[in-house]
């Protein structure tokens, strides 16, 4: 029972931690919008609203708690540290990425031009001008700007805007295998384990012979488009290394220049054609 709970409370922490920072990674799509697909600033701003969330977290911070006995405790690298009462207000690293992206959604002219603000999320960012202390501020100058347009925005009535129509491609297939799949990947990866990494000495020796049939240096010569060329001097060739099979000659003069750099690979590539008709005939005494 306290391995489980041990697990269950690192699950928790975990979680926790992933989710704080996600807030940088979201933060980072609103400074790039420019550079991304419009579904996804749309996703960002308009789907999910993350500007009304990022609002939600600075008003009620979930890294910030204060104990019975009036100690407040503050999260900060991964984990729970104690705070004085003049320090609280002090933005930590993921206090600044959030108003960092506030400052991106909301007056970036690519986010201003598709945020769709209604009554329900110009009410929880307008919650933001309470916490427009000096202490922010000054760590944060570039929030004059925001709190100037959230006092222009307090003054003005909800927009009315009509959600533009947005074309973009749905991974169909992604999701279908997802659903039909879900729930069942432990089976499945059992099930391609013995397929793949567990094969019997037959199903690897026909492997093996499907490999030499695609490999097969007859085959891929006349796959070639463009007629072959000299390995050393360029020039059209119409004789071909006997042994590998792979490199081209126009004449006798030309292989024996090129046969120190050639060696190597071509004793290589000789013993692996070999090994391949090995196989292949051994397979077809068996089958005799």
């Amino acid at each position: 029972q306290d391995a489980k709970e041990e697990l269950i409370k690192r699950h928790k922490k975990i979680s926790f931690d992933v989710a704080l920072k996600c807030i940088a990674v979201v933060r980072y799509v609103g400074e790039h919008s420019k550079d991304v697909s419009l579904g996804i600033t749309t996703r960002v701003l308009n789907t999910y609203d993350f500007p009304a969330i990022f609002a939600g977290l600075i008003d009620n911070p979930p890294w910030l708690v204060r104990e019975d006995k009036g100690q407040w405790l503050k999260y900060d690298n991964s984990k729970w540290n104690k705070t004085s009462h003049d320090d609280v207000k002090k933005l930590s690293k993921l206090e600044g990425q959030l108003w960092i992206g506030m400052l991106q959604f909301l007056m970036s002219e690519n986010c201003q031009r598709n945020y769709q603000l209604n009554s329900s999320n110009q009410a929880s960012i307008l919650k933001l001008r309470a916490h427009f202390h000096p202490q922010v501020l000054n760590q944060l100058p570039a929030l004059v700007d925001l709190q100037r347009y959230l006092e222009e925005l307090s003054l003005m009535s909800t927009p009315t805007s009509r959600p533009p129509l947005i074309l973009e491609q749905v991974p169909e297939f992604y999701t279908a295998l997802e659903n039909k799949c879900n729930g069942k990947w432990h089976d499945l990866a059992v099930k391609h384990y013995k397929a793949i990494f567990c094969m019997s000495k037959e199903r690897m020796k026909k492997q093996a012979d499907k490999f030499a049939a695609t490999y097969d240096m007859d085959v891929m010569s006349d796959l070639i488009a463009e007629p072959p060329k000299c390995e050393n001097c360029g020039e059209g060739a119409a004789k071909r290394c006997s042994s590998c099979q792979t490199s081209w000659y126009c004449g006798r003069e030309c292989q024996v220049k090129h046969w120190s750099k050639h060696k190597e690979n071509c004793k290589l590539i000789a013993k692996t054609i070999k090994h391949a008709k090995d196989l292949k005939g051994a397979k077809n005494q068996g089958g005799s």
